[in-house]
């Protein structure tokens, strides 16, 4: 295993939780590919505005913040399709994988 991978870390356990609503793979719908592009354009943004290059510990740190910020407002992930938040937390869990930072 390589330096600085977390098999249970917050990326690991909600990319394979979320992994599971099968958006993740290579055949996704043209407004769902523009959707997640879209959000995780401004979470790079974000980190970039923040703390400077897209890391495994700032991506995680991301999550971390923006799922306290939904608890705050009483979200949950429960809901039918795809919600702002859901969109978001998926374009996280793409950007992990697309960086190495899970598998």
């Amino acid at each position: 295993m390589r330096p600085g991978f977390y098999a249970e870390g917050p990326l690991a356990r909600l990319s394979r939780e979320f992994g599971l609503l099968g958006p993740l793979g290579d055949t996704m719908e043209p407004w769902m590919t523009a959707e997640l592009d879209q959000h995780a354009a401004a979470v790079r943004d974000s980190i970039a505005a923040d703390s400077g290059p897209l890391t495994r510990i700032s991506l995680s740190r991301y999550l971390d913040g923006f799922m306290d910020g939904c608890r705050e407002r009483g979200w949950h992930s429960s809901c039918d399709g795809y919600d702002w938040e859901t969109l978001r937390v998926l374009a996280v869990c793409r950007l992990a994988k697309e960086h190495g930072f899970v598998r």
